[in-house]
């Protein structure tokens, strides 16, 4: 089953990518169909899709124009499968399938929130709606142990009001924005998945894997000699640390 679960995870992984992809270039994610390279334009063919394992095949490369494929597209297979695979370690056995299917709905809202945020500094509303629907559905059905309904709702309401009070305080002091209404509605959505009382701890996760992933591109750049720009104004999406932290907590509780 642990093997079926990982499988299924590579597969969920792989429409995960022409999300991300779609949405982050302004396509739709119905037309067209298939998957096509971005480079050379060729539909390609379903050999050349299959999860992981193509891009083993064709060693990163176009299957016709041979242009590098990114490596964003295994890693989000695999993160995919490695997180779905934690729940179903972490959940099924102590609370059953409803629960696995709560918290794998959850990882996999995270993951393309998180990559499309890094591209292109934007949370979809079907996104960030889509986990706080998620969020208050499971737990009316009773799939999620951690909350009631009642408690789902006031947390996702809570989410959102904590992350636009915060946003408040600093425009106060600074006089620009330091999160956009995305990380309000995303935050909304956590809340409606793990509670109120996550929020402190996902808050000082999402800082703190902040300031360090701040740090380590600035250090980057100087060791490269890049010169961009980097300081305390600089634009950052939250969005990912958001979900990162929220996930750290998930797998700690």
């Amino acid at each position: 089953m642990k093997f079926i679960i990982f499988v299924f995870g590579l597969c969920i992984g792989s429409f995960l990518n022409v999300v991300i992809y779609k949405w982050s270039k302004g396509l739709s994610i119905k037309k067209p169909l298939f998957s096509f390279c971005p480079y050379c334009g060729k539909t390609l063919k379903w050999y050349h899709n299959i999860p992981l394992l193509s891009y083993l095949i064709l060693k990163g490369k176009c299957a016709y124009c041979k242009a590098p494929i990114s490596i964003i597209y295994p890693l989000v297979e695999i993160l995919t499968a490695v997180f779905l695979l934690l729940v179903y370690l972490k959940f099924k056995f102590l609370y059953g399938w409803g629960t696995f299917l709560c918290f794998s709905y959850f990882v996999v809202f995270l993951i393309p929130i998180t990559f499309i945020d890094l591209r292109i500094k934007e949370i979809p509303d079907f996104l960030s709606f889509g986990l706080i629907l998620g969020g208050l559905i499971f737990s009316l059905i009773n799939f999620n142990p951690l909350l009631n309904f009642g408690e789902s709702l006031l947390s996702s309401l809570s989410g959102i009001g904590l992350l636009f009070l915060i946003n408040e305080i600093y425009y106060q002091f600074s006089k620009r924005d330091g999160m956009g209404m995305g990380d309000f509605k995303l935050m909304g959505g956590i809340g409606a998945f793990l509670g109120y009382k996550s929020f402190y701890w996902i808050l000082v996760l999402a800082s703190f894997t902040g300031i360090l992933a701040f740090l380590g591109v600035y250090l980057f750049y100087r060791f490269k000699g890049i010169s961009k720009e980097l300081n305390l104004k600089t634009e950052i999406p939250f969005g990912p640390f958001l979900a990162l932290a929220s996930l750290i907590y998930l797998f700690a509780y």
